[in-house]
């Protein structure tokens, strides 16, 4: 093995309804880049970065997937074999957040109780999600979570090092 092949390789997906800035995340953290006239993702985008973090070298296949309704019956393939997921939803929208279940649900469904982070993506806005419900929110589910904005670029490497750190502990040999 070189020194660029990955020790680890994890597949993440990103779960979530549409519009919370599932693909601007992704984005930022891939690419570096941010453009607000990004439009809906249709389907799924499949994104690769290799990082390394304290020493090792883990190659992320990150899935960006759709949040519309009508890509319900996907979600479970595009998650299936999954090392961690994260489940981001938009300050400005509680609905947002209480589709939590949903998404879970298809996730655990086709890949296992897989490491997980909750995303609480657009700090740059005002909430209209009162800190307790967030709060239930994650702590019933035991669940991380990490506040972000793609917009300013806030923590969102931030939540990347968390699932892989959350990956790492879950399997170590993984």
């Amino acid at each position: 093995m070189t020194r660029e092949d990955p020790d680890f390789v994890h597949k993440l997906v990103f779960l979530g309804d549409t519009e919370v800035g599932k693909t601007s995340l992704v984005q930022r953290y891939v690419y570096d880049s941010f453009s607000p006239e990004i439009g809906r993702t249709i389907g799924a985008m499949l994104h690769v970065k290799t990082v390394e973090l304290n020493g090792v070298r883990h190659k992320l296949v990150v899935w960006d997937l759709g949040g519309q309704e009508s890509f319900t019956e996907l979600r479970e393939q595009y998650c299936s074999h999954a090392s961690g997921a994260f489940f981001v939803f938009d300050r400005t929208r509680v609905d947002t957040l209480e589709h939590i279940d949903d998404w879970l649900n298809a996730l655990y469904s086709a890949a296992g109780k897989v490491a997980v982070v909750v995303v609480e993506n657009k700090i740059d806005l005002e909430s209209v999600i009162s800190d307790e419900q967030i709060h239930e929110a994650i702590e019933t589910r035991s669940l991380k979570l990490i506040q972000t904005s793609a917009t300013e670029n806030k923590n969102v490497d931030t939540a990347f090092e968390e699932l892989v750190k959350e990956i790492s502990v879950a399997n170590p040999e993984n």
